[in-house]
């Protein structure tokens, strides 16, 4: 087999469970390392020892098959630690974002139910004791907290948890991973929430090592050095990226919180083969001062996912020399199931989400549920064991993921090019009409981006009295240009229809970002509103 690009594909071993990978890598490199994180260095024969360690404690501590297992935690080689020992004896981990407020953290446990929490506690000089006692207090489902810093009186020492493992003999243990079965739960990751409270999406050891091996057939390396910067609660961290250097024999580098020049430092001195995510993360690093010094020799791959990347970002990745791709995914999908290939054009990375990839069953189908046609919109709808095993105590809500004939609705809508290639033009939700048309706001994205002084754009409908709903453009100009508004409506204005041209621009220095560099378009939105009362509010005091 071999990739696009005619690189040879090193075969990836199947396994059941996640860290059966850990064992394998451990017997045959058990001196690779596996996890970094500055002057922690985790090999593979380290790891599957901890890894044991871990599930051994675990199981003292009364975790049983289908119990859930909490994590508040940045990325760290910890995570992996205690995501690989959960698995292995058939528990279900799910990852906390630091980020969260108390609010999220009571409406993520209350769903999942965790028996165990793990916390670093501080993590960036924010102290969670206070909030780590709340759950425990309002949530009985959690019968311990451990904590990775300094031992309270409601939280115990993560060293002392661990010995408590010797408790566990090995038939035990042995047991305990025999009942852990490819098709079992794996881990929950929660959604972002956009439409409605965050769903647990339910993901076994089958979504993410069937997605991690094929991700390594599509970019192949000798010996992957992946740059791990993405929240241990989601998606493009937990499938996207550490599957892929799990089940290849990789090193995963850890990077604890995002700063342009501590992953660019990373990069330098970890001799970084992959660096995987979004465009906006991208954007920044190019843009950090003294970045054409850099030494990024290592680097065999530019990769991004989660939102597309101008084309004058393109370039300036492709300028480096290196093999640059983007591909599309969703939690629910577990993977990426779109590539583009590795020597595409530079307009098929900026406008595609890349082909379907083979392995997977995939579809475009229109409102009706029939096979869109080359050139016209449909939903990408998925279909397939690889799938997610449902939204977690939510069957209904499972339910209605699902088409009457057994496809799960993605949300996210496309179009088939002439080449093959599929070009996302927006969300289901994201859609809005005006004057009666349908408008998808990337569509009009990729317009305005276009345009050679435009780094990137975000377009959201906006109620309006004429037209029922119009387009309002955010704008961040490109590195040291100048951009006007009239400019911009001239360039849309030969490019798209004129009821998708948005009734204004707005240019901003920076667009707000996601915690994992996303665009994020509720801020935005929540941002007009704010304005918007506050208009009406002085108009009322006025009159």
């Amino acid at each position: 087999m071999s990739d696009t690009s005619g690189s040879p594909v090193i075969p990836t071993p199947t396994f059941p469970r996640l860290a059966d990978y850990a064992r394998h890598w451990a017997e045959r490199h058990p001196e690779r390392e596996a996890a970094v994180m500055d002057d922690i260095r985790i090999t593979y024969g380290e790891l599957a020892a901890r890894v044991a360690d871990l599930s051994r404690a675990l199981l003292a501590n009364g975790v049983v098959h289908g119990d859930r297992v909490a994590m508040l935690t940045a990325p760290h080689p910890e995570f992996l630690v205690s995501m690989l020992a959960t698995t292995d004896i058939g528990g279900v981990w799910l990852g906390l974002h630091p980020r969260y407020q108390l609010p999220e953290l009571h409406h993520v446990v209350d769903e999942a139910k965790p028996k165990v929490v793990f916390a670093f506690d501080p993590i960036d000089d924010r102290d969670y004791g206070q909030e780590l006692a709340a759950l425990a207090d309002t949530h009985p489902c959690i019968e311990k907290i451990v904590v990775l810093g300094e031992e309270t009186d409601a939280a115990r020492g993560y060293e002392n948890f661990v010995a408590s493992g010797s408790a566990t003999d090995l038939p035990t243990l042995q047991r305990a991973r025999s009942a852990a079965q490819s098709e079992d739960t794996a881990v929950i990751i929660f959604t972002s929430g956009t439409t409605g409270r965050p769903k647990g999406a339910m993901l076994s050891h089958h979504t993410l090592i069937s997605g991690g091996c094929t991700q390594n057939d599509h970019w192949p390396s000798s010996h992957m050095r992946l740059l791990q910067n993405m929240p241990p609660n989601h998606i493009a961290c937990l499938g996207m990226s550490t599957a892929q250097a799990l089940v290849s024999g990789g090193t995963t580098v850890f990077v604890d919180r995002f700063e342009p020049r501590r992953m660019l430092d990373a990069i330098e001195r970890e001799k970084i083969t992959f660096f995987m995510h979004a465009p906006a993360i991208h954007q920044m690093l190019i843009d950090e001062p003294g970045f054409s010094e850099r030494d990024l020799s290592s680097l065999e791959y530019w990769l991004w996912g989660g939102a597309p990347a101008p084309i004058a970002l393109v370039e300036r990745l492709r300028a480096h020399g290196v093999k640059v791709g983007t591909a599309f995914g969703m939690t629910e999908l577990g993977a990426y199931v779109c590539f583009t290939d590795t020597d595409a054009g530079s307009d098929v990375l900026s406008e595609t989400i890349g082909r379907p990839e083979d392995r997977y069953q995939l579809r475009l189908a229109d409102a009706n549920g029939s096979p869109a046609p080359p050139g016209r919109n449909g939903e990408i709808q998925a279909r397939g064991d690889w799938l997610l095993n449902g939204y977690f105590n939510q069957p209904d809500a499972t339910r209605a993921a699902y088409t009457p004939d057994g496809w799960f609705r993605t949300g996210d809508i496309a179009i088939e090019r002439d080449d093959g290639n599929w070009t996302l033009v927006g969300r289901v939700k994201e859609m809005f009409k005006s004057g009666g048309f349908n408008v998808y706001p990337r569509e009009v994205e990729l317009a305005i981006e276009s345009h050679p002084d435009v780094a990137m754009a975000a377009v959201i409908g906006i109620p309006d009295s004429r037209w029922h709903e119009v387009g309002y453009a955010f704008v961040q100009a490109a590195q040291h240009a100048k951009l006007d508004t009239a400019s911009l409506d001239a360039w849309c204005r030969e490019r798209i229809a004129n009821y998708k041209i948005p009734k204004t621009f707005e240019l901003t220095a920076m667009l707000p970002r996601l915690p994992i560099g996303k665009i994020d378009k509720q801020a935005l939105k929540r941002e007009l509103l704010h304005r918007t009362t506050e208009s009406e509010s002085c108009q009322r005091t006025r009159d």
